[in-house]
């Protein structure tokens, strides 16, 4: 988690000084992708206008950024009364107008790209119509504007988000517990392209670049890539594909090449798989390992274009009477569901904020998110995929549907779903159903069949419809209350019941663990939303049962999901706001807890002994005691010994505000595409937040920043809501410093320094570099044996010295006694049996190596020693090695090898002896190393090695 929050930290930086620059390792093609967020202007216009011409009038529209929401509200949706069929309130049209220089060769294309548009899109370039997109509002899509640009001028783009009541689009006819906000909500992009180039995934069954994992075992694994690349030209493309496979420390790990004539206006998918059996890593939320894919297309020797894509080695199996397999181990699914909308900015919620979500639900330990009820962003699912967190997506949906067109149009925007976003490793399930209604055939059948590869879930309710799975793999219901599971399939609560003090949520939770099938257990809902009612109720408008609020202020149950699942030692005391009926909830991963009152023992005791909640790992502790005026101290106990503490007092008077932004380690992008939450906190004289405060905060800026919405009175003055009011603060510009000040009637203010870093549009500027630095797997052997696979041959002779060329720098083998070659059978028993049962070997002297010409870095060489002398007499394996290199000469016996080998013609299941030298090249001295074996009467042996350079 720590290196992801300094990744941001370092991207956005470079950002601030980088501009147009491929990092390291980076193919230099025709491929641009540019954030044109800032920018634009904005209006409401009537149906039937089309303010579309390059001499249109925008001057008096209002200048805006993307993401962008037309319709900001107030936390009660400034007192709606439509229910929730929602076919007026806020269903208008919004147009959005640019002016940009767009520069573009003649054999380039040139896209824009949208990642979510509410409800259709339709594009304007230069007066000229380019299309319409009315599928879905919460999928990408792309329009092709070459034809349409006028290159190396001043391009005028008008787009109308048509937000307007639509019964062809899900969810529309019917109603939704979700609002359906309008505007340009996420990001929006200008790809260029060489002709010849990889197309988006989402546009067909074979386009794009689709990764899966056909082979995932423990300790090494198959990845599969296919790449879809499309020729544009008006003639034959001569077109080969380079493939890199990248680890998570920008090295190179494998190389992948293929060619094929591409003719004119055709597409060709290269089908690429290879094994990783080094570097190779389980991606799971302890541990997600993320690999990276660049491919590289060349027309000819030219390379033309370039894709970058992410994946993760992990495997998912449903066994019955273990449940949900995660990498072959038992995994039971603790999470939430999520509506991406927040308060006041609706969907219009930038990258760096949906990060700073899915970062807050890792904190608590939650495991696996349902994205309700649509497909999310792609900023959230990459978090989710950097942070460990699993996913079920679904498409937009909610209680009713419609046979024929209707289903078909949802089935396509499934269809681009699972396109768009099969490449990640935190999805692992697809939403196949209809929300209380249960699995659909048409919806289960379009998933398999663009990914076989993930399972299914049917989206039950226990009220209504089948109570079983159905043609999916799981059944997904709704449990708050006790509903039966069903008797021949696995299930999952996909919703449970909520309590602040988290008694509810343990019992879920716990009565779900009780069968082995059952494999999950998700809350409804992880964060309050905005939704409009079946009646007229305005303190409905927003929920108030969310793990956190609308503004991510966590409730005392999120603390729970901390000591549920969090591995470091953990303890909490609820807030006041959960105190009732003399009972304190303390929330630890301890087998016991001591709670003192202003420094005297109160009780030692165990987590509560409840039976509806004791199949948690760690229920939570209830003391029973009059709290007043006390400081409560609660200490987490193992053995006796104190792992962790957490005091606090029972709330007091309001006294001063705390001024707080969110993660302070992300910075804010200056132009105002990126906002951050500033958080006024009400405490009391001793630091406690006032969770019952009904304060009113004021917030006020200089400087380099902007308050979102200041001129709205509910911004002005903001309702404190669970002791904390948020503002979402915005960058002008330019960078700079910011300064903030809160202040509510006669309490002390609170006050807060920041800065933001400039925004850069070049999208690629900031990629993680690439390090394709020399990797050789080299046998040594005689004429005629049999070669390993996969690595390269080095063959030597009785009585010559042996000397190759790798990496630019030669090799040279000697020895201080005469150098004997053994040709050897074709194979020994064990792992690289090809390589170990031939190579070169002197017997009473010392094998020496010379490395001259080798360029300055780190490397490692790993040397065989594999012996055909009596090996009960030379093991345990014991080398004696003397290197000299840039950091000095060095003297090491070699302690690679833990267990010996008896028989000269078997290794078992493991590879034959090696030793590994780390090596520092200054690029101007030659490096020596020598070998010798540490026994009497022995032989030194060398059959092969692996040389490779990692900084």
């Amino acid at each position: 988690m720590k290196q992801k929050l300094l990744y941001w930290l370092c991207l956005f930086l470079y950002s601030a000084v980088s501009f147009a620059q491929l990092p390291e390792g980076y193919p230099d093609t025709h491929r641009t992708k540019e954030n044109i967020n800032l920018g634009w202007k904005f209006s409401k216009m009537e149906q039937g206008q089309q303010p579309v011409a390059i001499d249109f009038d925008d001057t008096q529209w209002e200048a805006v950024s993307l993401p962008h929401n037309p319709d900001p509200m107030s936390l009660l949706l400034d007192s709606a009364t439509e229910v929730w069929t929602q076919e007026i309130f806020i269903r208008d049209l919004s147009w959005y107008r640019k002016q940009m220089k767009i520069d573009l060769a003649s054999d380039e294309k040139a896209f824009l790209v949208f990642e979510g548009v509410h409800n259709a899109t339709e594009l304007w370039v230069n007066g000229k119509k380019v299309g319409r997109y009315a599928v879905n509002g919460y999928i990408p899509h792309h329009f092709d504007i070459t034809d349409f640009i006028n290159a190396g001028a001043v391009n005028t783009i008008a787009v109308l988000a048509d937000n307007t009541f639509n019964p062809a689009i899900a969810p529309d006819p019917d109603q939704s517990d979700y609002l359906k906000w309008g505007g340009i909500y996420r990001d929006v992009y200008l790809v260029k392209t060489h002709q010849l180039h990889v197309n988006f995934n989402w546009e067909d069954f074979e386009a794009g670049v689709h990764i899966t994992t056909p082979t995932v075992k423990k300790n090494n694994g198959t990845v599969s890539i296919k790449t879809t690349v499309v020729n544009e030209a008006d003639r034959p493309a001569n077109c080969r594909i380079e493939t890199k496979i990248i680890n998570a420390e920008g090295l190179v790990i494998q190389k992948l090449q293929a060619d094929q004539t591409i003719g004119k206006g055709l597409s060709h998918t290269f089908r690429q798989s290879t094994a990783i059996t080094e570097d190779y890593h389980l991606w799971s939320p302890d541990h997600p390992y993320l690999y990276r894919v660049i491919s590289t297309i060349y027309s000819g020797d030219q390379p033309v274009d370039f894709v970058e894509n992410r994946f993760g080695f992990r495997s998912l199996e449903l066994v019955d009477g273990q449940g949900f397999l995660l990498n072959g181990e038992p995994f039971f699914m603790i999470g939430v569901n999520r509506h991406q909308s927040f308060p006041h900015i609706g969907d219009a919620v930038p990258n760096s904020m949906h990060y700073e979500a899915a970062l807050r639900y890792k904190e608590a330990g939650i495991n696996t998110i349902r994205l309700s009820h649509y497909p999310q962003d792609d900023s959230f699912i990459e978090a989710c995929d950097e942070l460990g967190i699993l996913l079920y997506e679904e498409p937009s949906t909610w209680l009713l549907w419609r046979q024929g067109d209707w289903m078909n149009t949802l089935e396509q925007s499934l269809r681009v779903m699972v396109r768009h976003h099969r490449n990640h490793p935190s999805i692992v399930i697809w939403g196949a159903g209809i929300n209380h209604r249960g699995p659909v055939p048409q919806l289960n059948s379009a998933a398999k069949e663009e990914d076989p590869f993930r399972l299914t879930a049917s989206a039950s309710s226990p009220w209504c419809g089948i109570v079983n799975a159905g043609v999916t793999d799981i059944y997904a219901t709704m449990d708050y209350r006790k509903t039966d599971w069903p008797e021949r399939d696995f299930c999952m609560v996909m919703e449970h019941g909520y309590s602040h003090n988290g008694l509810a949520e343990q019992h879920h939770i716990s009565r779900y663990k009780k069968r082995k099938n059952n494999i999950g257990a998700l809350l409804w809902v992880g964060a309050d939303y905005n939704r409009l009612q079946p009646k007229t109720d305005p303190e409905n408008l927003i929920t108030y049962y969310g793990l956190m609020t609308g503004y991510r202020v966590p409730r005392p149950a999120y603390f729970w999901y901390q000591s549920e699942n969090v591995a470091q030692a953990f303890v909490h005391i609820a807030d006041a706001s959960v105190y009732k009926n003399q009972k304190v909830h303390v929330y630890s991963n301890a087998p016991k807890v001591a709670f003192y009152a202003d420094g005297e023992l109160v009780a030692i005791q165990s987590a509560d002994n409840d039976p509806l909640r004791n199949n948690n790992e760690h229920p939570s502790f209830t003391f029973r005691y009059m709290w007043t005026d006390q400081q409560l101290t609660a200490k987490a106990l193992i053995r006796e010994t104190v792992v962790a503490e957490h005091s606090r007092h029972k709330e007091g008077a309001p006294y001063a505000i705390k001024l707080m932004v969110d993660y302070p380690q992300i910075p804010l992008i200056a132009g105002g595409s990126d906002l951050k939450m500033i958080r006024a906190v009400i405490v009391d004289k001793n630091g406690e937040t006032v969770t019952a405060s009904t304060d009113k905060v004021h917030f006020e800026v200089k400087g380099a920043g902007e308050i979102v919405y200041a001129d709205k009175e509910y911004v002005d003055q903001m309702q404190v809501q669970h002791g904390v009011a948020t503002i979402y603060l915005k960058g002008t510009g330019e960078a700079g410093e910011i300064e903030l000040k809160a202040t509510a009637g006669k309490l002390k203010a609170g006050k807060l320094k920041l800065q933001s870093t400039a925004f850069v549009s070049d999208e690629l500027a900031g990629a993680t570099p690439v390090y394709d630095f020399p990797n050789h797997k080299i046998d040594l052997q005689t004429a005629g044996q049999l070669e390993q696979f996969g690595w390269e041959i080095v063959e030597g002779e009785e009585g010559t010295p042996l000397s190759f060329e790798r990496a630019g720098a030669t090799f040279q083998f000697s020895a201080d006694q005469p150098v004997k070659w053994r040709k050897g059978t074709y194979a020994i028993k064990g792992d690289l049996p090809f390589m170990a049962c031939d190579g070169f070997y002197t017997e009473e002297g010392t094998v020496n190596l010379k490395i001259e010409g080798l360029a300055a870095g780190t490397y490692v060489l790993k040397t065989y020693h594999h012996s055909f002398q009596n090996l009960a007499k030379l093991y345990p394996f014991n080398i004696k090695v003397e290197q000299q290199d840039a950091n000095g000469a060095f003297v090491f016996e070699s302690d690679d090898e833990a267990v010996g080998v008896q028989d000269s013609k078997n290794t078992g299941e493991r590879k034959p002896a090696s030793v590994s030298c780390y090596i520092e090249s200054d690029d101007q001295n030659p490096i020596s190393i020598s070998y010798k074996i540490n026994k009497e009467n022995a032989h030194t042996w060398i059959n092969g090695l692996e040389f490779k350079r990692i900084k």
